[in-house]
Formats: structure tokens, C-alpha cells, sequence
């Protein structure tokens, strides 16, 4: 094998001669090449990671300036649309000066929604008043302006439709009755509401005898109280501050739960939505059975209505099919509400035609509803009212 070898190398060495000579030196700077090469990446390798990291904090940077000058351009063309929007509901110049103060404090990032939506509204302004520490003569005049803010954007009249949920969302100005006990006697005063917030309500007791009646934190005191355009409303509590009374304040608790009274007083709220309803002939009405006159709705046809205007005592509504005074509906919000899961029976009181467009216009009156359903269908409607309020139904004309 090694004789193989050497004459193998023996023949390479003749067939190459004289370039023998040179094959060998140009085989090393190859090999020095290589070396450089690998030398060279092995350090471009190291380097690379930072060039990377530099070009991403760059675009990083490059990003974020962008959207702050685009966050920037977008809040300017919303504060100038939201003045021109000011302008045309003809807010004064005090209302102004308050809805910028508050905007300002509260970092509110789209304040020309606050001219269209009531809820967006009422949020905005729980969140300002949160963050100040008003004076009482300072807290009279924000709720003076306020009111008056909300008469220009036509809120006032959501406002009262809407039903109250807590003790704090009564409004300043709101006339009250005060009730309370001593040595058995009822004593009844009349009121109103000088501040509210979340710790407290404060009423006015100008009409209070502070030495006669010496309040303490266990006192009970009644409070009832009506509501035009949405219903009466009563709820009990004890004294925050008794020694308040001396300077003609009473100064209560919020209470754990707001009753809703006089809801039958039944005043009428103008909200306007679409259902269907079965109409039975009062020839074929069974009075005895009443629930038999659902079950035969079956197999009749179903017509369409709108509402003009509902109470918890009935609604006024338009519809094509012809209806006879004295007949009954079955309403059907099933649609609508998922609280309302089965048809409210209403008789017809009143026909004749809408005054607006060529319609019938029927009045009609709830029949065997039960308590329940009565409030179910309010806070419905309640529901309705501030669903249409969003899309401007009461909003001042521009």
C-alpha cells in the first residue's frame, strides 16, 4: 500500500512539473483567507445584535412620536368641533367655562360627545364633581350651572322621565317633604335639596325648631318627595351631622334603598318604538277566563303599532288595522325586552286619526296588569327613553 502511495505522488509530482511549485503557497493564502473571513463574521456577528436593536428603538421612537402628533391633531380638530357644536346649542358663556374647566380636569378625550349622549353627560359631570373639593356656596353654583347646561341641551326633560336608582342622583333644587317623629308625635316639614353627592344630602331645615327636635345619629328621618313627570318617591335614613340643624341644615345619610311611590299617579312620557300586537274583537273577549283569550291569539293574525306615549295606566299608539272602541290588544315587547316575556292585555278607550298623518290613533288602557309587570314595562320604557336620547330626540333645535 505505502509503495501505491509514493508512486501515485510520484506521477502527481511529474504531471505537474513546475506548477508543483506554485500550488503549494497558493493553498496557504487560501487558507489565510479563510481565517479572515471567519474572523471577520465572528466580530460582525457580535455587532449585529446592537444594530438591531438601535434600528427597532429608532422605528420604536419614530412611532411613537407620530401617534402623539396624530393624538395631538385628532384631540384639536375635536376641541374645534366641539365649540362649533357649542355654539350652535347657544351655550353661554359661564356654561362654557365650566364644561372646559371640567373637560380639563377630568382629561376627557371626546368632549363634543357630551353635547349629544344624557349618559355620557351625567358620567362626565359624577367624575368632575369626584375630583373637587367644592365650598357649599361653591357646590350650589356648579349645580345652578349645571341645571341650566342641561335646560339648553334639552336634557332636563330625560332627566325627570328617567326613574331615580339611588338617593345621590337627586337633583339640587328638588322640593321635599320631611317627616319625623318626637315623643310620638308626627312632625312634617317642608324642604329641598341644597347638595347631594356620595357621602351625603343636605336639605334645607330654615323651617326646623333645632332646640325643639335635638337630632342625634340614631333620629329616623322620613323623606317623600314627587317628581314631575316620573312618580313620587319616599325613603328613610338617620342624621350625618344633627349639629348642622342649628344652622338651618339637615344634613342626612344616604339611604340603603329608594322607594318608588305614586307610580299610579300614571304621568304620560312621550317615547316613540315599534311593536307587534294581537287584536281581539270585544265581541269574542272571554271577561271570565281571561287567560283563554291569549290562547286563541294563536291562531290569529299579528298587526303592527307605534307608540306616541306610555304611562304605567296605558299608551297611545298608531296603527293601519282598523280597531273598534271597547275591543282589547295584546302588546307584545317580548322583541324588545327580554324582562318583558309575556303580552300586556290593554282594552281600547279612544279612537280617531293622527293629526300629523293619514293613521289611526288608538288610546288604550292596561287590563289585569299586576304590579310586576307594571314595573317591568316602566323601567322598559325608561330604558327606550335613554336609547332615543342618544340619537338627540330631545336635543334643542339648531
Amino acid at each position: 500500500m505505502n509503495e501505491l502511495l509514493i508512486t501515485l505522488c510520484g506521477l502527481i509530482y511529474r504531471l505537474l512539473g513546475n506548477e508543483a511549485y506554485q500550488l503549494i503557497p497558493r493553498i496557504q493564502r487560501w487558507k489565510s483567507i479563510q481565517s479572515g473571513w471567519a474572523e471577520s463574521s465572528g466580530s460582525a456577528l457580535k455587532i449585529l445584535p446592537w444594530v438591531f436593536g438601535i434600528l427597532l428603538a429608532s422605528l420604536a421612537a419614530f412611532a411613537i412620536i407620530t401617534n402623539r402628533r396624530e393624538a395631538k391633531r385628532r384631540r384639536e380638530r375635536e376641541i374645534v368641533y366641539f365649540r362649533r357644536k357649542a355654539v350652535d346649542k347657544e351655550l353661554e358663556e359661564k356654561q362654557m367655562k365650566l364644561l372646559t374647566e371640567a373637560i380639563q380636569v377630568t382629561g376627557f378625550s371626546r368632549p363634543y360627545r357630551l353635547l349629544d349622549s344624557f349618559d355620557i353627560f351625567q358620567g362626565f359631570f359624577h367624575s368632575y364633581e369626584e375630583k373637587q373639593d367644592f365650598s357649599d356656596q361653591e357646590h350650589q353654583y356648579f349645580h345652578e350651572v349645571l341645571d341650566e347646561l342641561k335646560e339648553k341641551l334639552g336634557y332636563k326633560k330625560i332627566e325627570e322621565a328617567v326613574p331615580l336608582e339611588e338617593s345621590s342622583e337627586i337633583r339640587v333644587g328638588q322640593h321635599v317633604k320631611i317627616q319625623l317623629k318626637k315623643d310620638g308625635q308626627d312632625y312634617e316639614y317642608p324642604s329641598s335639596v341644597l347638595g347631594n353627592n356620595d357621602r351625603l344630602i343636605m336639605l334645607d331645615g330654615s323651617d326646623m325648631d333645632s332646640n325643639f327636635l335635638k337630632p342625634n345619629v340614631s333620629t329616623q328621618v322620613d323623606v317623600q318627595f314627587y317628581r314631575e313627570g316620573d312618580a313620587g318617591y319616599q325613603f328613610k335614613t338617620t342624621f350625618q351631622d344633627p349639629a348642622q340643624l342649628e344652622k338651618g341644615k339637615v344634613v342626612l345619610k344616604h339611604p340603603a334603598r329608594l322607594n318608588r311611590i305614586q307610580a299610579r299617579n300614571f304621568s304620560r312620557m312621550d317615547v316613540n318604538f315599534s311593536f307587534n300586537y294581537h287584536h281581539v274583537l270585544y265581541a269574542n273577549f272571554n271577561t271570565v277566563e281571561i287567560d283563554y283569550n291569549l290562547r286563541a291569539c294563536e291562531s290569529l293574525p299579528v298587526y303592527m303599532g307605534e307608540t306616541v306615549d306610555i304611562s304605567g295606566g296605558g299608551l297611545a299608539l298608531n296603527t293601519r288595522k282598523k280597531v273598534s272602541k271597547g275591543d282589547f290588544l295584546y302588546l307584545n315587547f317580548q322583541m324588545l325586552s327580554e324582562q318583558l316575556n309575556e303580552p300586556i292585555l290593554a282594552e281600547v278607550v279612544w279612537r280617531g286619526k293622527d293629526k300629523e298623518r293619514d293613521i289611526l290613533l288608538l288610546r288604550a288602557k292596561f287590563y289585569d296588569i299586576t304590579d310586576k309587570m307594571r314595573d317591568e314595562l316602566m323601567r322598559f320604557v325608561s330604558q327606550m327613553q335613554r336609547k332615543l336620547a342618544r340619537r338627540l330626540k330631545f336635543a334643542p333645535k339648531r
